[in-house]
């Protein structure tokens, strides 16, 4: 049970959990309030929305794991579940059940929010991830494009299974301005779990560029080099804390200054430690740490939903 604990990221997939309710009732419901609208997923619809997400991304890991077998032996062997605590076929097995228990379970939900078409998320995801593990890992570019896409849906298809109803239900309340605001900074959570999330996969391929050039792979440091692969990291951080110094700007001239305060040290201040971690790295281990830290900023990204909460039920 440890084993395949160890195999499903359990961290990781808490994390999920967390962001998304966190988008729910930090971003959204706050929000709506101020339009008197009321979310309309029941408590337990979101559950199993939620739960459909962790699923497809368990899913995910292990597909992951069961293909990158001999390749974590050189690159993680003391990370190393499938042959060891969980043999092939079970996991296999536990793939296909758990997408399947996923999709029955989104089906349900996207039916209760009136809307079929929902579906096609977790779909996408489920098959996406698939075919991420057994092709486009390896590949140049095209791999940390899709996990990073992968990523930032976590929050927005909370975005689209709360908003949707809410359209629905507010029909005749709505204007064309009513919900924008929502959706700009559903959209904005998602950029940031989109940047972040590709800064720290193009740190992973440099911390396992070893194993990965071994096998075969064309990732990005493999093709074109570790001295250029860590100025683009560098050069995506830096865009990301230009977005932050605009973000925290709006905030300082609307008197919300604990929320700028958040922004410049809860998400400035660790990414210029992770620069300087990228700049000063020169071993494996090194990357390691800077993995870490580029999770961290994307933890903390998603903390500062509660500063943002406070800042609009205390005006509301």
């Amino acid at each position: 049970m440890l084993a395949f604990l160890k195999l499903i990221r359990t961290q990781n997939l808490l994390i999920i959990a967390f962001t998304q309710y966190m988008v729910r009732w930090c971003l959204l419901y706050p929000l709506l309030l101020v339009h008197d609208f009321e979310l309309q997923l029941s408590n337990f619809q979101f559950f199993l929305l939620v739960l459909s997400t962790v699923m497809i991304a368990a899913a995910g890991y292990i597909i992951n794991d069961y293909f990158d077998v001999v390749i974590d032996k050189v690159n993680k062997p003391e990370r190393l579940v499938i042959d060891k605590g969980v043999k092939r076929r079970v996991a296999m097995g536990a793939h296909v059940v758990i997408n399947i228990l996923a999709v029955l379970i989104a089906f349900y939900v996207s039916y209760q929010a009136g809307s079929m078409k929902l579906i096609i998320f977790h779909v996408l995801c489920a098959t996406g991830l698939w075919f991420y593990s057994t092709n486009f890992k390896r590949q140049f570019l095209i791999g940390n494009i899709l996990i990073s896409l992968f990523t930032s849906l976590v929050p927005f298809i909370v975005g689209v299974y709360e908003l949707m109803p809410v359209h629905k239900i507010y029909a005749e309340m709505i204007d064309e301005t009513s919900l924008n605001q929502e959706w700009r900074f559903v959209i904005g959570i998602s950029f940031f779990a989109f940047i972040t999330t590709l800064i720290r996969e193009i740190i992973k391929d440099m911390e396992d560029v070893e194993g990965d050039e071994r096998y075969g792979c064309k990732t990005i440091p493999i093709v074109i080099g570790m001295r250029t692969t860590r100025n683009i990291t560098i050069v995506l951080s830096l865009i990301t804390m230009a977005f932050l110094v605009y973000f925290q700007t709006i905030k300082w001239s609307t008197g919300n200054l604990f929320g700028a305060l958040y922004i410049g040290i809860g998400l400035q201040v660790p990414f210029i430690y992770l620069i300087y971690r990228i700049v000063t790295a020169k071993e494996k281990k090194d990357y390691k740490v800077a993995g870490n830290v580029a999770k961290l900023i994307m933890l903390l990204g998603v903390c500062y939903l509660f500063v943002f909460a406070q800042s609009i039920l205390s005006y509301s």
